[in-house]
């Protein structure tokens, strides 16, 4: 089943989307907020086919645990109807995205950023100067002028994921770090915590534990145990987090967090060392005398899946969080081979419908079905949204004069206990 496209014309060099707001960094300097559901609402399309566009843009994890898709008839009639959806091309007008815009100022954070993330309603973004914050909820008027992001560090930052009140943070020669969001009795709030002195330069949570990527490296698993907290030290997490966060204005009351954000701070979190990729993948079956000696490597995990690509093949690790005595992390699930791998790889990432790499000439996707897709030309941004609460079918892909969003709707027709490529459902909301 081919992605579904919506093509929304502007210079932009970075997007989020969280909590029906779509966040978009301008080439010139501009921060605009969209009101991303006012925004679908104004996509032309066939009357019968609304219901499968607000699936596949504003409710992308609904159909994963609905009762109607168990019944046959109701899955063969989705999967005709995100058949034919995917057929169109939807291409918005700039008067379209201009009557969406509820927040439009200057850009709040230092430009031009590396790479940005969202967790607990704030927005982060991390560069060459470090990383900042800034309430979501903050410059919602139109042509509003804010103060600047609030600083949290300076430490030059390639790459940021947000997970359990906590910043990992991919620091290029300087290596792996992490950065609480709140203080406690031991580490007060303004230190990032290193991991890691290997060169890294994409960090992604694997559950309480981080996983290292790096083009010079092969990549290597910093371990954590999580345990259970108090009551008591749950509702100081949650005051403290607020009074760092956020803004001390009238809009402070906006704060809310979802059934995920609630269950993390329950937890906390004690590293236990480094596991390099070699390790995870000594039980690998792929045969190594089909490995060139000039192959060259790139591993990457998210979640339940760590996955390992040397030449044409992608070596699979699964990871098991919360491993009984005797009970090995990892497991072997095999490898995948597609010849569209060979060539230098830039990055990767996971999410549910399966994996994007990112090559020389564009952008590789090979779905949770085994299919691929490539997309030409060089991006000047890319993301998924493997943690998010509705979006975890989208790809962002903004190019110089439009921001491209894939929506993959295959995935909820999917074994998930059995798929290879992609991280399955019950891992991603963990």
């Amino acid at each position: 089943m081919r992605a579904l496209r919506v093509s929304i014309p502007g210079e932009f060099y970075d997007s989020q989307i969280y909590d029906g707001r779509l966040y978009l960094w301008g080439i010139d300097g501009s921060f605009l907020t969209i009101d991303w559901n006012l925004l679908v609402d104004k996509i032309s399309i066939p009357k019968e086919l609304k219901t499968a566009l607000s699936f596949s843009l504003q409710y992308g994890d609904n159909l994963y645990r609905n009762l109607l898709m168990q019944d046959l008839e109701v899955k063969q009639l989705m999967q005709y109807k995100f058949q034919k959806l995917s057929e169109l091309a939807i291409e918005l007008d700039q008067r379209d995205l201009n009557n969406s815009v509820i927040g439009q100022q200057d850009n709040p954070f230092p430009f031009p950023h590396a790479d940005s993330a969202v967790h607990y309603k704030t927005i982060y973004a991390g560069g060459q100067s470090g990383v900042s914050a800034l309430s979501c909820s903050v410059g919602r008027g139109r042509k509003q002028s804010i103060e600047p992001a609030k600083r949290l560090f300076d430490m030059p930052t390639l790459s940021i994921s947000a997970s359990h009140l906590t910043l990992a943070v991919a620091a290029g020669n300087e290596g792996l770090f992490d950065y609480s969001l709140i203080s406690n009795n031991t580490r007060k709030h303004g230190e990032p915590r290193q991991l890691s002195d290997k060169h890294c330069n994409l960090a992604r949570w694997l559950y309480p534990s981080i996983f290292g990527s790096s083009y010079f490296n092969e990549g290597y698993f910093a371990d954590f145990k999580e345990s259970k907290r108090s009551r008591a030290r749950k509702e100081q997490l949650s005051q403290n987090f607020v009074q760092l966060v956020l803004p001390k204005t009238s809009e402070t009351s906006l704060f809310e967090e979802d059934e995920n954000e609630r269950s993390v701070r329950k937890s906390k979190r004690e590293f236990k060392g480094l596991i390099s990729s070699k390790e995870i993948f000594s039980g690998s079956k792929l045969d190594e005398n089909r490995i060139s000696e000039g192959d060259s490597t790139f591993t990457w995990g998210v979640q339940d899946k760590i996955c390992s690509i040397t030449g044409s093949s992608i070596k699979l690790a699964g990871y098991t969080s919360q491993s009984k005595p005797n009970q090995q992390k990892f497991n072997d699930l095999g490898f995948v081979k597609m010849d569209e791998l060979s060539g230098e790889i830039i990055s990767a990432d996971s999410s549910l419908f399966g994996v994007v790499i990112e090559k020389e000439n564009g952008l590789l996707i090979i779905n949770s079905s085994l299919e691929s897709q490539f997309l030409e030309g060089e991006p000047v941004n890319w993301r998924v949204f493997p943690r998010s609460i509705s979006y975890t079918n989208q790809l962002h892909v903004v190019y110089e004069d439009a921001l491209h969003i894939y929506s993959f709707n295959h995935d909820y027709f999917v074994d998930q206990s059995t798929k290879k490529m992609g991280i399955s459902v019950a891992s991603a909301k963990n």
